[in-house]
C-alpha cells in the first residue's frame, strides 16, 4: 500500500510538469504572433498642419500660406476640379517660379490664360507617406466669392493606416481679420504745396485679399501702395479698408495730410521763375536760362519773338495759343531741356525751328517744319506738314484725328501714335502779389528816384531811365502802380530785379542778367540784347529783405 501511493504521487508530479511545459509553450508562441502582427504595421504617419487662403483676383489665383508647417514641392499637389494632374509647375511663389517649398507667408500665384475661365475647385493635397490628405480646398461655384476664400483647412490630426484602410480627420482653422494700418512718405504729418504727391505705404496686418484707399479728396485707389497727387489747397483725412473673407478692418487718420499753395516769392526761387508775366516780347537773339522758367500768362506768337529768338529755357508755361510762322524762333534750352506747356493749340509752321524738351499741349497741334527733339503729348488733333523732323527717340501722342497729305513718310507716321488720353498738366496758380508797406522799402535803404547805379534800390509808383548810363549791377526797382523802363544803354548792361505787379517792363541796351516780374509782360526793343536768368535769391542776404 505503501509503494502504491509513492509510485501514484510520482506520476502526478511529472503530468504537473508536462502541463506546465506545454501552457508556457502556447503563451510564447501567442506572445511571437502579435509581435509578428504588431511590427508588420507602419507606423502612424503625421500629416502636415497647414492653413491656407485660397483667393482670387481678376484672373488671378493666389494661395497664401496664413500659418503651420512647410511643404516641399514634391510632397504637395495642386488640383484644379477634381482632375488629378499635379499643377504645382504653373504656379510662381512669391514671384519665384523656381521654388521648392511653401512656407508660411508665401504665396503661390498662377494668372490663368486670357479667355479661360478660373477653376471652380482648387484642392491643396499631401502626396508623402499616407498620400491623399486634403489640407486645403475652395470651391469657387459654391458662392459668388471674387476676393478671397471660401473657406480653409489645417490637418491636425494623426492618420492611422492599416493594410485594409485609413482615415482622415481635418479641422477648420479660420483666418484673423486683418488689422488696418497704413504710412506716408516722408512721415506724416505730410506738409507741402500743391501740387503735392504723397506715397502710401500698407502697413496692415494678417492676410489681405484687398485694399480701398480713400485719400479725403473725393479719390480713391484700390492699389495695396498707391501714390496720389493732391491739386487743390486743404486739410485732408485718408482711410485705408482692408479685407479678406472673414471681415474688414478700416484705419483713418485725421487731418493725415497739410496741402498750401505755394508763397508766390517761394515758388519764383523753387522754379527759378525768370520772367512771369503776361507777354514776352524780345527783338534779340537769345533768351537763356537752361535752370529757369518763364511763365507767360498769354498767347505767344512770332512777332513776340521778333522772328528768330530763341527762349531756350528749361521749363516754358504759355496760358494760350503759340502760334510761331516764319523765322527760326525756337523753344526750350538745348543744354538742360525740361518741359513746354501750351494751354491751347500749337501751330508750329514756316521756318526751320528746334524744340527741345517734351511738349504739352491741350488743345491741337499743327507742326511743318520743326525739329521736334522730345515727345509732344497732344489733347486734340495732329496736322501734319511736309516738312517737320523727329529724333529717333522722339514721339508724337495725340488723342483726336491725325490729319497729314497722301503718301506721308511713313518713317514719321510710325512715331505718331494715337491714345484715349495723354498726360495733362495744371498752369501755376500763383497770383501776382502785391507790394509790401512803403516802411518795409524806407528801412532797406530804397529810394523814390535815382540815376541808374550800381545798387540802386527804387520803390516809386513807376521808374523810368532812358539816357545812356554805364552799366549797374544789383538793382532792385519796385513800380508800385505802373511800368519800369530802362532804354538808351546802347550797350550797358543792367542786372538784378524788376518787379511791376500792375505794370510792364521795357529794356534797351546790351544785357539784362536777373530777375523780371511783370503783369503786362516783358519787352526788350533792342537788338543783339543778351537776357539771361539768375536767381532772385542770388540779390538778397536774408529771406526777409525779399522785396514781395
Amino acid at each position: 500500500m505503501q509503494k502504491f501511493k509513492s509510485g501514484y504521487r510520482h506520476d502526478s508530479a511529472v503530468s504537473d510538469i508536462i502541463g506546465a511545459i506545454l501552457l508556457v509553450s502556447v503563451v510564447v508562441i501567442a506572445i511571437a504572433v502579435i509581435a509578428v502582427f504588431i511590427t508588420s504595421q507602419p507606423p502612424p504617419q503625421n500629416i502636415p498642419a497647414v492653413s491656407a487662403a485660397i483667393s482670387s483676383t481678376g484672373n488671378t489665383l493666389h494661395i497664401y500660406h496664413a500659418g503651420g508647417d512647410s511643404l516641399p514641392i514634391g510632397e504637395m499637389a495642386i488640383l484644379f476640379d477634381g482632375s488629378s494632374v499635379n499643377r504645382n509647375s504653373l504656379f510662381s511663389n512669391d514671384g519665384n517660379p523656381s521654388w521648392t517649398s511653401w512656407s508660411i507667408g508665401q504665396s503661390l500665384d498662377y494668372t490663368v490664360p486670357a479667355g479661360t475661365p478660373l477653376p471652380g475647385k482648387v484642392q491643396i493635397i499631401y502626396t508623402g507617406t499616407g498620400s491623399g490628405s486634403i489640407l486645403a480646398q475652395t470651391d469657387f461655384n459654391a458662392g459668388a466669392l471674387t476676393t478671397g476664400p471660401t473657406w480653409t483647412f489645417t490637418g491636425t490630426t494623426t492618420a492611422t493606416t492599416t493594410s485594409t484602410s485609413s482615415t482622415t480627420t481635418t479641422t477648420p482653422t479660420p483666418i484673423p481679420l486683418p488689422v488696418a494700418n497704413f504710412t506716408a512718405v516722408p512721415a506724416a504729418p505730410q506738409s507741402g504745396y500743391i501740387p503735392l504727391t504723397v506715397q502710401f505705404t500698407d502697413a496692415s496686418t494678417g492676410s489681405v485679399a484687398a485694399w480701398n484707399w480713400s485719400f479725403g479728396d473725393g479719390n480713391s485707389s484700390l492699389v495695396q501702395n498707391p501714390a496720389h497727387i493732391y491739386v487743390s489747397p486743404g486739410n485732408y483725412s485718408v482711410s485705408l479698408t482692408v479685407t479678406n473673407a472673414y471681415g474688414s478692418s478700416t484705419k483713418t487718420r485725421a487731418d493725415y495730410i497739410w496741402v498750401t499753395k505755394i508763397p508766390f516769392v517761394t515758388y519764383v526761387i523753387e522754379d527759378d521763375v525768370f520772367v512771369y508775366g503776361e507777354q514776352l516780347s524780345f527783338s534779340g537773339a537769345t533768351v537763356s536760362g537752361p535752370d529757369a522758367t518763364v511763365i507767360l500768362t498769354d498767347s505767344l506768337t512770332t512777332t513776340d519773338l521778333n522772328g528768330g529768338t530763341s527762349i531756350a529755357v528749361h521749363t516754358l508755361y504759355v496760358d494760350g495759343d503759340v502760334t510761331l510762322d516764319g523765322g527760326s524762333a525756337g523753344l526750350g534750352s538745348q543744354s538742360n531741356p525740361g518741359n513746354i506747356y501750351v494751354n491751347g493749340n500749337m501751330n508750329l509752321l514756316n521756318g526751320a525751328r528746334d524744340i527741345y524738351g517734351d511738349v504739352y499741349v491741350k488743345g491741337n497741334f499743327n507742326v511743318k517744319d520743326a525739329r521736334i527733339h522730345g515727345n509732344v503729348y497732344v489733347n486734340g488733333d495732329l496736322t501734319l506738314g511736309w516738312t517737320p523732323t523727329l529724333d529717333s527717340n522722339s514721339h508724337i501722342y495725340y488723342t483726336g484725328s491725325l490729319n497729314a497729305p497722301s503718301y506721308y513718310y511713313t518713317d514719321i507716321l510710325s512715331k505718331c501714335i494715337h491714345q484715349s488720353t495723354v498726360p495733362g498738366f495744371t498752369m501755376p496758380d500763383t497770383a501776382l502779389p502785391s507790394t509790401k508797406t512803403a516802411a518795409f522799402y524806407a528801412e532797406r535803404g530804397y529810394v523814390t528816384s535815382g540815376l541808374l547805379a550800381d545798387n540802386l534800390k527804387i520803390f516809386a509808383d513807376s521808374y523810368s531811365s532812358t539816357a545812356w548810363r554805364p552799366s549797374a549791377s544789383n538793382v532792385v526797382i519796385i513800380a508800385r502802380t505802373g511800368d519800369i523802363t530802362i532804354t538808351g544803354l546802347g550797350g550797358s548792361g543792367v542786372s538784378g530785379v524788376l518787379f511791376a505787379p500792375n505794370g510792364k517792363v521795357t529794356f534797351s541796351g546790351g544785357s539784362f542778367t536777373g530777375v523780371v516780374i511783370a503783369r503786362d509782360g516783358f519787352d526788350v526793343t533792342s537788338g543783339g540784347t543778351l537776357v539771361t536768368f539768375t536767381n532772385l535769391e542770388d540779390y538778397f542776404a536774408s529771406s526777409a529783405d525779399y522785396p514781395f
